[in-house]
């Protein structure tokens, strides 16, 4: 596997997201799940795929929402990521980013 061209669509996909008190946040579209179950689910709001626990790959000591990384498309695919489609977060979910981080640092600024 070229690990050049996974990283690049790995870089495509929704980055996680840690949980918040009010619950878990689809990392495709930012809505709000109060109920939620751990492994897959799929967002009451887009519809779409998306698993709640812990992965393999994280390090964190909470729970993240995250997107698996679709291997059957991948495949499909030749293992070509400029055959992923380049996802950008909307403004909600940039919301929920500036606030993770603020929550992180401990800084409180002005979203921009």
């Amino acid at each position: 596997m070229n690990h050049q061209a996974f990283h690049k669509a790995v870089a495509k996909l929704p980055r996680p997201v840690p949980c918040f008190a009010n619950g878990a946040i689809c990392p495709w579209c930012g809505a709000v799940h109060a109920t939620i179950t751990f492994g897959e689910n799929n967002c009451e709001e887009c519809g779409r795929f998306f698993c709640f626990g812990y992965p393999d790959w994280h390090p964190g000591n909470d729970p993240v929402s995250h997107v698996p990384f679709p291997w059957k498309e991948w495949d499909a695919c030749g293992e070509n990521p400029d055959l992923f489609l380049d996802w950008e977060p909307n403004d909600r979910l940039k919301s929920h980013y500036h606030d993770i981080k603020e929550r992180e640092t401990g800084i409180v600024a002005p979203m921009q």
